[in-house]
């Protein structure tokens, strides 16, 4: 038993052994919360794990949502860019004048039936407090789908594969992802 003496309120007070097993847990556990507030150690080029897609399959010209998750370490991924650039050349990624290298653009979907892609503007995900490092999942809205057939008539069905890259603010370029093979009912 500890007996603890305060002069200036003039009272004695007994603290059980108990007691002091309760403080000294509590003490403990904020400290171990403390700790959990740390900054995650996620690399500062995005990186991102596909999930799946919202229906498959898709009739022609309907549009699908893609999911993905992300960990970005420097939290500038989809970051604000009011800009705005036009992409010209969307069936090459490869080169200086890519749309890719262009800043301003951050989620690429790469049909790999031609190479051809679609731009897609991620929502603004960095973080306002001192912690930078953010992880999350994103659901992207694909604009209308639809078959290639050129100059033959279509099969009734086509599958289409999307890599899916992003780029964050600073430029670096995440992991390249495959969705799943979507199958799209040719009319």
């Amino acid at each position: 038993v500890i007996i603890l003496f305060s002069s200036k309120i003039g009272y004695y007070c007994k603290v059980s052994m108990q007691k002091q097993f309760h403080l000294f847990t509590l003490g403990l556990l904020l400290t171990c919360l403390a700790a959990c507030v740390t900054e995650p150690d996620y690399p500062n080029e995005p990186v991102i794990e596909y999930i799946g897609v919202s229906k498959n399959p898709v009739n022609e010209f309907d549009s699908l949502t893609l999911s993905f998750s992300f960990t970005d370490g420097d939290g500038d991924l989809g970051r604000d860019k009011s800009s705005s650039d036009t992409c010209n050349n969307q069936c090459s990624y490869i080169g200086p004048n890519a749309c890719i290298n262009n800043p301003n653009f951050d989620c690429f979907l790469i049909d790999q039936r031609d190479s051809c892609y679609v731009i897609l503007k991620l929502p603004d995900l960095e973080p306002t407090g001192d912690i930078k490092a953010v992880s999350g999942e994103i659901d992207v809205v694909v604009p209308p789908v639809f078959c290639k057939c050129g100059a033959g008539p279509c099969p009734p069905t086509q599958d289409l594969i999307y890599e899916i890259i992003v780029v964050d603010f600073a430029g670096n370029r995440s992991n390249v992802i495959l969705s799943e093979p979507i199958t799209i009912n040719c009319n």
